[in-house]
């Protein structure tokens, strides 16, 4: 058995990546530093603001935790090891004495930490350490893709399906593609056989949605098994983030399920939250005359929306009657969806810092459901939203693993043949 032990800081950066791992261990000097850190003046806000959500998931989740009871006569204990009397220590200690407990032959205690200082000193009392256990720098795509042979195959469907095992170590609501070197089955050049969906209460789920249907869209139906996953993602979850090149379908998706939910009265309108950012490299045009919404359909979402729509026309009615809103990011603070029974939609969601998204983000009532697309490795229009700063990725970071979000990067690009090879420009 393997006993998965977290310092603060490694529980902190990312708690629900550790409890997808398994039952979480930590000491109750763990419980103590959260219960400080959010209420310290000194401390950001962002980080009290996690130290809050923490607690509370502890607090709901009391089954899926072991807390070990650190004692003040442990300090004694400590000193023979010449170690400060703090909390780091206090808390390798914890995990130094639960290792010691437990020395049955199969038994397993892996510290988990994300600070350099106390990866050293739990190394040095015998502690297994793993650092850096969350890696921001790794693209997360919401899917991972696997190769099975025929053997593995069997044993897929057989034991890990039934038995609700991850063994690929897949978060919460990512999606898993199966494909396979079996040269008996007909496709067997690694294309995508099978599509489950991961999450903890359910284990593997067949992917579900693959249609939408409206009057305005028609019957729209899946081109490949990355918009498969997109569409159940979009009907699954309260937020969803579509990633991809341009012509890979976000907006086409995005669109087609928010006016299904509006014609089966599911919704009561789409808002589209706008950051109308000129397109890197083009000259600025300055102002443009007329009302707020005047000048949002002459730029870059009024372009998107009458190609979606069929024409202006259609996008004005929409606005008149009230199913159709556009804010402006300058205006949105203040603004609250709760009531409105809306679907939120935040397009280029690749040209928002992260203040400005966590902006976005905290207007969404929980009526309301939320879709966020772009591309932010390819069309950020400002050195501002790039990198790091980034609002779109800090989202894939914060949200990935909750039950309420999934993530899908859309593989294929499908406008035309024109559209994928100026990709390789």
């Amino acid at each position: 058995m393997t006993t998965y032990f977290y310092d603060t800081c490694a529980l902190l950066e990312n708690f629900q990546k550790a409890f997808d791992r398994g039952k979480v261990t930590i000491s109750s000097i763990t419980l103590k530093e959260l219960e400080e850190i959010k209420t310290a003046s000194y401390k950001d806000e962002e980080i009290k603001y996690k130290a809050r959500k923490l607690l509370h998931y502890i607090q709901e989740h009391l089954d899926e935790i072991n807390i070990i009871i650190y004692k003040s006569n442990l300090d004694e204990y400590l000193n023979s090891f010449s170690l400060p009397l703090n909390n780091d220590s206090r808390i390798i200690m914890s995990a130094h004495i639960l290792q010691m407990d437990n020395k049955k032959e199969d038994d397993k205690l892996i510290f988990f930490t994300n600070d350099v200082s106390c990866a050293t000193i739990a190394a040095s009392i015998g502690l297994e350490v793993q650092t850096n256990y969350i890696d921001y720098s790794e693209e997360y795509s919401g899917f991972k893709e696997i190769i099975l042979n025929e053997k593995e195959l069997a044993k897929f469907y057989s034991d890990i399906l039934y038995n609700k095992e991850n063994p690929y170590n897949l978060l919460n609501e990512q999606y898993l593609f199966i494909k396979t070197s079996t040269n008996e089955i007909k496709n067997n050049n690694n294309e995508i056989i099978d599509m489950y969906k991961w999450s903890k209460k359910m284990g593997y789920t067949k992917i579900r949605y693959n249609k939408f249907e409206s009057k305005t869209f028609g019957k729209i139906t899946a081109k490949d098994e990355y918009q498969k996953a997109a569409m159940d993602a979009l009907k699954s979850h309260q937020i969803t983030m579509l990633r991809g090149k341009a012509g890979t379908g976000k907006s086409y998706l995005s669109f087609a399920y928010m006016f299904e939910l509006l014609e089966k009265n599911e919704i009561d309108k789409i808002i589209i939250f706008c950051n109308t950012v000129a397109t890197k490299g083009s000259a600025k045009l300055g102002f443009y005359p007329g009302s707020r919404d005047e000048k949002l359909l002459d730029s870059q979402i009024g372009n998107l929306l009458s190609s979606k729509l069929g024409d202006k026309i259609a996008v004005e009615r929409m606005i008149q009657d009230g199913s159709l809103v556009l804010l402006p990011m300058s205006d949105i603070r203040g603004y609250d969806t709760t009531g409105m029974r809306a679907a939120v939609y935040i397009s280029e969601a690749q040209n928002l810092d992260i203040e400005l998204m966590k902006l976005a983000l905290q207007r969404i009532g929980e009526d309301s459901i939320c879709i966020l697309d772009g591309d932010s490795n390819a069309q950020v229009d400002l050195s501002l939203y790039a990198g790091s700063n980034n609002g779109m990725r800090r989202v894939s970071e914060i949200f990935r693993g909750s039950d309420i979000y999934a993530e899908v990067t859309l593989q294929q690009i499908h406008r035309s043949k024109i559209a994928e090879l100026a990709d390789l420009m």
